[in-house]
């Protein structure tokens, strides 16, 4: 440090020692200030309406992943894909009306399983019908994007697509055929029934 910065500042009382300890934090505090004010420095701001484009991508994808399935159902562009949601539909249609067959037969039958937690106990038409249309729409949706986005080339994924349709057409299958077998005559009678 020269005489003239020590006269200047008032350090020309500090013994070397200090000084030069002095010295060294002023040289970090100085370092470090420089270092903070360049993490301080702003990148370009972005406008608003990239960031709303960021905010709405996943939802418009999703609208149009819903408007392709649609299209592709309507037109029977994708027939295997097609075949598997009719038979969902059909599977699910299938259960709804042994379902409601069985509750308007049968006033101490009740609905058990997962469908109880979402319909109740004893759910009416409407409730079939707005549930079905909830599961079959998501599930295909699901499946047609799955088909049209996955790794099309592999091997495995020739068949994985149809998971979540084909488990969902096993369930309503095995339930309507549940439903169906049910021997109801009982509950007339009051016995219990079985």
């Amino acid at each position: 440090m020269n005489r003239n910065f020590q006269t200047k500042y008032g350090l020309s009382f500090l013994k070397p020692a200090k000084r030069i300890l002095l010295q060294t934090c002023l040289f970090a505090l100085v370092f470090c200030h420089s270092v903070s004010s360049h993490a301080q420095e702003l990148d370009k701001v972005q406008p608003t309406a990239e960031v709303q484009r960021i905010i709405l991508a996943t939802p418009f994808g999703i609208a149009r992943e819903v408007k392709d399935a649609v299209r592709d159902f309507a037109t029977f562009r994708d027939p295997q894909w097609s075949v598997l949601t009719l038979a969902q539909i059909g599977a699910a249609s299938a259960d709804a009306a042994t379902s409601l067959n069985n509750l308007q037969s049968c006033p101490s039958c009740t609905e058990v399983g997962p469908a109880r937690i979402f319909l109740g106990t004893r759910p009416d038409a409407h409730k079939y019908i707005t549930a079905g249309i909830l599961e079959v729409g998501i599930e295909a949706v699901t499946a047609h994007y799955f088909r049209n986005h996955g790794p099309i080339r592999k091997w495995y994924w020739r068949a994985l697509w149809t998971l979540p349709q084909s488990l969902s057409f096993y369930e309503h299958v095995r339930a309507s055929q549940h439903n169906a077998a049910l021997n109801l005559s009982c509950a007339s009678t009051g016995y219990p029934c079985h």
